[in-house]
């Protein structure tokens, strides 16, 4: 049963912006992007044109969610499915731009997202609060046999 942990820090300016990306990306051996033109290449460059072109670029920068996979679980999941889960995940948060990478540290294996909180498509603060996560929960539930948020 995956779990989706929110991880709630404050992300105040572009530099955790970037932190947080090169994180996540750089200890991934499966790296994917979803959003306008968000190849994982430039990301981190292009969520931040995002910020500037609508006035964003002070408070909260980014959400920072994992979903993980239990020892047995993870065995049960290939490439492909992770991809699409990373696709899915983007389009069930589909006006904003993310980052996702498949990390194996740990005793697990789990995904990392990093969801600019600016809308590409108007500009607006992501401010859904844990309606969407309860969707992907769904959506994980669908998938695998029980998820919790």
């Amino acid at each position: 049963m995956p779990n989706v942990i929110l991880i709630r820090n404050e992300y105040p300016d572009t530099r955790s912006l970037y932190h947080v990306i090169d994180y996540v990306l750089g200890k991934a051996v499966i790296r994917g992007g979803y959003g306008v033109d968000c190849d994982i290449t430039s990301a981190k460059e292009q969520m931040h044109f995002v910020k500037q072109a609508f006035h964003k670029t002070e408070r909260l920068q980014l959400k920072h969610f994992i979903i993980s996979f239990a020892g047995g679980e993870a065995a049960l999941v290939d490439f492909d499915e992770f991809m699409e889960l990373g696709f899915l995940t983007g389009q069930l948060f589909r006006e904003y731009q993310m980052v996702y990478g498949v990390h194996l540290d740990g005793s697990h294996i789990h995904m990392h997202f990093v969801m600019n909180t600016t809308s590409f498509l108007d500009g607006h603060q992501y401010c859904a609060g844990l309606s969407m996560f309860n969707r992907l929960c769904d959506l994980l539930r669908d998938r695998y046999p029980r998820c919790s948020v």
